[in-house]
């Protein structure tokens, strides 16, 4: 290789092969622009560019990570354009090494450059890399960068000779037009070929014409055809045709050269479609159109041909198109994506026109792209289909996806293209990794698990819970069966017991049963049994749930159930003995004082007589406040004896005793419309109902008229009440003691009570497994809730 050197005839050599590239002050190319990015990927850094030394500095042609304005320039260290080695150029720090990057900016630190070398030997430019940190590059960075930067020197040969060709075309086309021309004017009638050869004047009448012309007019005519005869004869020839012709011959006449393709019924032998080639070309003297001149050929063979290429292409396209596997054809220079199918489509998250014209890179993780591009240019030309794996793919949402990438050479379009079809194996992976999980956890559960053969019944897997807790190793266990380990069954009753698995009447049984360890003991279990597979057989699988702390809980809680059945009873017996005991005192206290009233009023001032009064009053009250205590502690003693019946029938006995005090107050109540079947204890109910309406018919303003309604509404599981009124309502920091025993909110003067009814309510729909609350605004009235669940199939 011919190497550059610092003389004028050699500069001006250089600057000549430079030139012969037609690469300064051009545009962009795609190409170029994937490599520079490319060579960014590879050395890892932000920024990368191409520039070419022209004479009078240097020509950035693609630039990756900063704006290009055009001419970007750059001075190269250590006078790069004068190095002789053409050996790369690397600089960790370009601060230390105190260089500056021209017109890049002081914040550049870190500069590669890779020389782009014609064949001829002359430095055309670099391929350069930088970045604003200090930085070095590998062995293996170097030797990629150098091969890019040599595929720099291929892009410029191949577009050189690509421009040779084209202006070699044109040449040869033109050169073939005026030849067929010199051919039509001088010697139109050649009488050597089977294609038809014939010309007109500008009356469409003939002026010459070969034989196989005046053979193929005769036979559709049915008569010979002379010079000076006219070209058409609408008469006899299909209007299809005489159209098509008249066209032709108007497109000649106007100075138009061109050749036409047509297709049309043979009319003179086998009636089968033909296909013919025109070609036609006016005839000039002097200057002026004088005639045309025609040349047709049979191409049915040739377009036949053709056609089938077309369907071969089609059909290959379609293949491609609907194929399951996901393909994806690059170009091997710069991984650009020129086609791609649907299933790699749908693979990837892309629309088409997302990805097309775009690197494969973008499917890649960054550290995958340069392995991949070095596999591809290894395979090349070995002729065989090859395999790059393992590869981490990335799609569009940046999910990862795993797996191999089949490699095809081949040609498309005249360019050089590598198949590449991915065998996704993401969901192998993730289902093998899944699996994995599953057998860790059930390895690892406390639970005992076992799986034992439908058969034998020896187990034949135990889990490490259930080895730990039954005290066999797993070699003494699979000399075992369920039934060993389980006092309760022989072999027959177990067989039995499991029958309605195995004959796959049931899916699951559930049981409780006692299994015995190595050492002798036993403990209370609840198995969960199912059928399934196991290594290709049929087998049962086993859950087992130790129960221990849960037999002694259910054995505590029934003892503290008794204990506390057994206060109950002995508090319900102490309230009423005391109730009783203090019944009989007040009503000795009453009666004195009646007596004393009677015999000595007339005797007893005003005070002594309001002393009577309040002893009285007192008794009454008292005896008032044993009779509610006695009915709280009733209040759900009774719901062992819950039965239906009719809420129409509970609010009718309640109406009925309230009867006088409605009338006295003059009341209006509102009583449901529809009738409901409750399930509960009858006389609670009443209680509860009773002492919800009489208090709202007890806080009333003065001089209000009393308005209750009750109304009840439903959803699938229970009942909601609401009993309103128009009463005097309760203030909001109030609402939270309102059930609360012995809890008043007024004094006895205004509102007489005990504060025990609302507390009564409480329990009474507690007991039945309802919610009551309350919701009130002060002299607004209120609304009291509460719910009842519905019995069996309501």
């Amino acid at each position: 290789m011919k190497k550059s050197t610092s003389t004028k005839p050699d500069e001006e050599e250089r600057l000549a092969t430079l030139y012969s590239y037609d690469i300064l002050d051009s545009q962009p190319e795609a190409e170029y622009d994937a490599l520079t990015e490319l060579a960014a990927r590879i050395g890892q850094t932000p920024v990368s560019m191409l520039s070419f030394l022209g004479k009078n500095g240097s020509f950035t042609k693609s630039t990756f990570g900063v704006e290009q304005n055009g001419h970007t320039e750059i001075a190269f260290p250590l006078n790069a354009q004068q190095e002789r080695s053409h050996a790369p150029i690397v600089v960790a720090d370009c601060q230390d090494a105190g260089l500056r990057l021209g017109k890049l900016g002081p914040e550049y630190r870190f500069f590669a450059g890779f020389p782009v070398v014609s064949p001829n030997g002359f430095l055309l430019g670099f391929l350069s890399i930088l970045d604003t940190q200090p930085s070095v590059l590998d062995q293996q960075q170097k030797h990629s960068l150098t091969l890019l930067a040599g595929q720099v020197t291929t892009l410029l040969e191949d577009r050189k000779k690509q421009r040779v060709l084209r202006q070699s075309y044109r040449l040869h086309r033109e050169m073939e037009k005026q030849r067929a021309l010199d051919r039509v004017n001088s010697d139109a009638l050649i009488n050597t070929t089977t294609d038809d050869i014939w010309s007109i004047d500008t009356n469409h009448r003939l002026i010459a014409f070969n034989d196989a012309f005046a053979e193929k007019m005769e036979q559709l005519l049915g008569q010979k055809v002379f010079p000076g005869s006219r070209a058409l004869f609408p008469e006899l020839i299909p209007a299809d045709m005489h159209r098509a012709f008249s066209g032709f011959f108007r497109r000649a006449l106007s100075g138009e050269s061109f050749t036409e393709t047509y297709c049309r019924p043979e009319k003179l032998k086998s009636g089968m479609e033909i296909w013919i080639e025109l070609s036609a070309h006016p005839i000039r003297q002097q200057g002026t159109i004088t005639g045309a001149a025609f040349f047709a050929r049979t191409i049915t063979e040739r377009k036949l041909a053709e056609n089938k290429i077309k369907e071969s292409e089609a059909n290959y396209r379609m293949l491609f198109d609907l194929s399951p596997l996901p393909k994806i054809l690059l170009d091997v220079d710069t991984l650009e994506i020129l086609e791609i199918n649907r299933a790699a489509l749908r693979c990837y998250g892309y629309e088409k026109h997302e990805i097309l014209g775009y690197s494969m890179g973008m499917l890649l993780q960054e550290d995958e792209i340069g392995l991949f591009y070095e596999g591809i240019q290894r395979f090349l030309g070995k002729g065989v289909p090859e395999k790059i794996n393992p590869s981490i793919h990335r799609t569009k949402t940046g999910e990862l996806l795993q797996g191999e990438l089949l490699i095809h050479e081949l040609v498309y379009n005249d360019r050089k293209c590598v198949m590449a079809i991915l065998n996704d194996h993401t969901e192998q992976l993730q289902a093998q990794s899944m699996k994995s999980q599953l057998a860790n956890i059930m390895e690892n559960s406390l639970n005992e698990i076992y799986i034992f053969d439908t058969k034998s019944l020896r187990f034949s897997y135990a889990n490490r819970g259930a080895l730990l807790n039954i005290g066999y190793g797993i070699d003494e266990l699979q000399k075992l069966t369920p039934y060993t380990i389980k006092p309760e069954f022989g072999e027959a009753e177990f067989r039995s017991f499991i029958d309605p698995l195995i004959s796959e009447e049931q899916e699951k049984l559930i049981f409780v049963t006692v299994h015995e360890r190595k050492d002798g003991t036993r403990y209370p279990v609840e198995v969960h049994l199912q059928k399934m597979r196991y290594e290709g057989q049929p087998a049962l699988v086993a859950i087992i749930i130790d129960i221990t702390e849960t037999k002694k809980t259910e054995q505590q809680l029934q003892e503290l159930n008794e204990l506390l059945e057994k206060s109950n009873r002995e508090l319900e017996q102490f309230a009423s003995i005391t109730a009783h005991d203090l019944q009989e005192p007040l009503r000795m206290v009453s009666g004195f004082t009646s007596l004393l009233k009677k015999k000595y009023e007339k005797q007893l001032d005003e005070k002594g007589l309001q002393y009577i009064h309040y002893a009285m009053d007192g008794s009454i009250r008292m005896q008032q406040m044993i009779k509610d205590i006695l009915e709280y502690s009733k209040a759900g003693r009774e719901l062992t004896s819950m039965s239906v019946f009719s809420l129409r029938e509970v609010l009718a006995l309640v109406q009925n005793d309230l009867k006088k005090r409605i009338s006295d107050e003059k009341a209006h109540l509102e009583l449901p419309s529809q009738d409901l079947q409750l399930l509960g204890h009858q006389n609670s109910i009443y209680r509860l109902f009773l002492n919800l309406i009489s208090n709202a018919l007890k806080f009333i303003p003065p001089d209000s008229q009393p308005m209750v309604r009750i109304r009840v509404r439903q959803d699938p599981q229970k009942y909601h009440f609401t009993v309103e009124d128009n009463g005097i309502g309760i203030d909001p920091q109030d609402l939270p003691r309102l059930f609360q025993p012995f809890n008043r909110l007024h004094n006895k003067q205004t509102f007489a009570g005990t504060g025990l009814g609302l507390a009564t309510c409480k329990k009474i729909v507690s007991n039945h497994g309802g919610e009551i609350w309350v919701t009130s605004q002060p002299g607004k009235g209120s609304q009291f809730h509460f719910t009842l669940p519905k019995g069996p199939g309501k």
